[in-house]
């Protein structure tokens, strides 16, 4: 195609954009909808909100499953591991990635009321507990331990998973539940039974 007299280079750079402002639209549509009126918000709903049409959305992603599983995933991408944290060698992994995933919890409490606690949340906890075990990974791995990994990573996915169904029932139950409280009231009920590290 090159040499062509038609062949525009920068037609698969301008689709490129598109395709991400599309995404990128229907995934913010998609947050606001579910954190104003919960998870049962219809693909017709999201791609009125978003600007697009139907089949766009169907295109990008598929099914509304994956549509609130990206607009899970377009939040939690806001919440980085602090570089900071790599070398922070006294704190627990738990300590310097639970307490900013649950602030982060605690800020969108309406979103993730109605993807953790609605029909259907297991997409939506699994993107959230997945974003806490990559950081908890890439911590641990930066230090150097006598234990064995595998050993780690079921404890971690214990504490996780425990912290998320806790913090779950506190969303379903309170409509101002203060996560950041409970969640160190339960980290601090961790470290004395023994599972901190």
């Amino acid at each position: 195609m090159d040499g062509h007299p038609f062949y525009d280079p920068d037609i698969g750079a301008h689709m490129d954009r598109r395709i991400e402002r599309t995404r990128a639209a229907v995934v913010e549509a998609a947050v606001e909808l579910v954190a104003r009126r919960g998870s049962q918000v219809g693909m017709t709903e999201i791609a009125q909100a978003a600007g697009v049409s139907r089949k766009a959305v169907y295109e990008n992603f598929g099914s509304r499953d994956q549509v609130l599983l990206g607009a899970t995933q377009s939040l939690l991408a806001r919440l980085p591991l602090d570089p900071s944290a790599l070398q922070n060698r006294e704190a627990s992994p738990l300590d310097l990635v639970l307490p900013p995933l649950v602030a982060h919890l605690d800020e969108h409490q309406e979103f993730y009321r109605a993807m953790l606690c609605g029909p259907g949340p297991s997409l939506a906890r699994g993107a959230v507990a997945e974003h806490a075990m990559t950081g908890l990974r890439s911590l641990r791995e930066d230090r150097e331990s006598g234990e064995d990994r595998g050993v780690v990573e079921i404890r971690d996915r214990f504490v996780v998973h425990g912290l998320l169904g806790v913090l779950a029932d506190a969303l379903a139950e309170q409509q101002e539940a203060d996560l950041s409280t409970l969640a160190r009231v339960l980290n601090a009920s961790l470290a004395n039974g023994g599972l901190e590290n």
